[in-house]
């Protein structure tokens, strides 16, 4: 099996990169992953407020795929997902849902063991997960801190092991990219962050030719649904998107 080490790393998706790496149709490739600060954060005294933020949440690739062009669908199985021994969180003041209640910028180590991570004295079940990963746009350049149609910092629960994400093949070969695991994270990454650590992800890769839908923007399919992801300036405008994505996949398939 293929293994693309985490020194291959992009901070945007642009239609000017190259593969780092190649596979075919079916086949799996491991892909190691930096943190979403590539390292930055060592110890509880290195605070986000000192971060370079130019680097932050690389995405290690793009990997090719051979026979995926413009207009299939690509499908990334996420396999598997292994998760670092140790992982840390951060809050900065008025920043996520509870910045009014921050008062200083705080680092927290916390450790990853046997399934679990510990807070203090409390421990929760690991629950890995992917938060950045996408294909290249047609055109221009996205940050891989930022979403699109593309994918990009999607930053949803459901990515995870067993998880199918589609996106629309926008450049020869796809060229995808994935990174910015957590070991847990509540939903949309209200405040700011999740356990953020470094890993490795397995990754099959299937491509849809003279697909009967083209969705526009990433639908993830889990064990039990497909769940479609709205982009939008506002909570309002994300929600339409998503519905009306699900209502047109939905007429599709009947």
């Amino acid at each position: 099996m293929k293994v693309l080490t985490r020194e291959h790393i992009i901070y945007s998706f642009s239609e000017s990169v190259q593969p780092a790496i190649t596979i075919d149709k079916n086949e799996e490739v491991v892909i190691e992953t930096h943190d979403c600060f590539t390292g930055q954060i060592k110890s509880e005294r290195d605070l986000i407020t000192e971060v370079d933020f130019s680097r932050v949440n690389p995405a290690t690739g793009p990997v090719g795929v051979n026979d995926a062009f413009p207009g299939d669908i690509l499908v990334l199985e996420i396999v598997n997902i292994e998760v670092d021994n140790r992982g840390f969180m951060v809050t900065i003041p008025g920043e996520g849902g509870f910045g009014d209640r921050i008062s200083s910028s705080v680092t927290k180590l916390i450790e990853i063991k046997d399934e679990e991570f510990f807070y203090n004295n409390l421990a929760f079940p690991v629950s890995p997960m992917v938060g950045v990963i996408g294909v290249c746009p047609e055109s221009g350049e996205v940050p891989c801190g930022e979403i699109g149609n593309h994918g990009g910092n999607l930053d949803a629960k459901v990515i995870t092991k067993g998880s199918k994400v589609y996106f629309l093949v926008r450049r020869d070969g796809a060229l995808f990219a994935l990174g910015d695991l957590h070991a847990g994270m509540g939903d949309g990454e209200a405040v700011i962050c999740g356990v953020e650590t470094p890993g490795r992800v397995t990754v099959k890769a299937e491509v849809i030719k003279n697909p009967v839908f083209k969705p526009e923007r990433p639908i993830v399919e889990t064990g039990d649904k497909f769940v479609t992801i709205g982009i939008g300036a506002d909570l309002d405008e994300a929600v339409k998107v998503a519905l009306d994505d699900m209502l047109v996949m939905v007429q599709r398939k009947l």
